[in-house]
């Protein structure tokens, strides 16, 4: 299937390209042509070697289904997933060391988890049976159970490796039949493995959630918050309807031009007033919130400039006080402008 196909449209469903890259090499080096790897993903030859950032969320599992029907007797996913570097987590890599504790890192997870995957959902909960982190995804049952099984060995990883804290994790849960030998998944999760249960999940022992992982982190970890906050949105605004998207756009351009008023952002879309204030509402959104976020964007870029005073950037956003500007900043990012500035060193 070419590429074109395929195409990602802003709306689509999309994942990080670096899982599905991890999952393509590993099937070239256990024998598989790269022209038969992106057919079976969807995607073209070139596609797969210089991936875009995100790509349709099913192509991994696509990846997956071939490899499991080239090795049947394997758990493939699971491989998968063990070879792949903890950096293809993306913008959410950083946080496996940025983070207090176990149950902080958990929450970050389950809170920016649509970065790592549009569709997927993340849930933590404390109910018994215990301490559980919860992953569901669509395409689940599309594919036996093989991207959750990647998912949970990579939840696992983050758990182990990249917190530091193995000893936290209790028993993992299979809403499936396993692929391979039961060994091999008690062998590579290093805790009980139980099939067919309610739900894809990693259980873990209570106590540990507040093992540490890095106490200090305080203002780098804000930083990364609002560093993934900013990507969330972001997908969220590709995802948002044409209509969305446009009024984004209009105040943005307004804001680089220096006009922050409503009336200006009605005039650049063509509307009245009231009109583009009851379309905003049905989509959920406010005038007003349009113009902050397109603000809001422009201040970090603003900041990032080391010759700029915190004055002149004020000025430049329309605010007619230093201080309104700094309220504003913390609201943004969690931080004063000098401490954003010094996040950024």
């Amino acid at each position: 299937m070419h590429d074109k196909d395929r195409a990602l449209d802003a709306s689509d469903p999309s994942m990080l390209a670096s899982m599905m890259t991890a999952a393509a090499a590993y099937a070239v080096q256990r024998g598989l042509s790269l022209d038969r790897v992106a057919e079976a993903a969807g995607l073209a030859p070139r596609t797969l070697i210089a991936a875009p950032d995100r790509v349709p969320e099913d192509a991994i599992g696509r990846i997956l289904d071939l490899l499991q029907r080239h090795l049947p007797d394997e758990a493939v996913a699971l491989q998968v997933a063990e070879a792949a570097p903890l950096h293809f987590l993306g913008p959410l890599a950083p946080a496996v060391r940025l983070v207090p504790d176990v149950r902080a890192g958990i929450e970050l997870f389950t809170q920016f988890g649509a970065v790592l995957s549009s569709s997927a959902v993340l849930a933590f909960s404390e109910a018994p049976p215990g301490p559980m982190l919860r992953l569901e995804h669509p395409n689940d049952r599309l594919f036996g159970g093989l991207g959750a099984e990647m998912g949970l060995m990579m939840g696992a990883r983050v758990i182990g490796e990249g917190f530091g804290r193995p000893g936290a994790l209790r028993e993992v849960w299979l809403d499936h039949r396993p692929t391979a030998p039961v060994a091999r998944y008690v062998g590579a999760f290093a805790v009980p493995v139980r099939f067919e249960m309610p739900a894809n999940a990693l259980l873990f022992h209570g106590p540990r959630l507040a093992d540490p992982v890095d106490p200090d982190a305080g203002a780098r970890l804000r930083v990364l918050r609002a560093h993934l906050e900013l990507v969330r949105q972001q997908l969220e605004r590709q995802a948002a309807p044409a209509e969305l998207r446009r009024m984004r756009d209009a105040a943005a351009r307004n804001v680089a031009r220096g006009e922050y008023g409503a009336s200006a952002l009605a005039r650049r879309m063509g509307l009245g007033l009231r009109t583009l204030q009851r379309r905003a509402d049905e989509l959920g959104t406010s005038v007003r919130a349009l113009i902050d976020e397109a603000r809001a964007a422009t201040a970090r870029q603003l900041l990032a400039d080391p010759d700029l005073s915190v004055l002149e950037i004020a000025l430049a956003l329309g605010y007619s006080t230093e201080s309104a500007f700094r309220r504003a900043c913390r609201r943004w990012t969690g931080l004063s402008p000098g401490q954003y500035r010094r996040s950024l060193a």
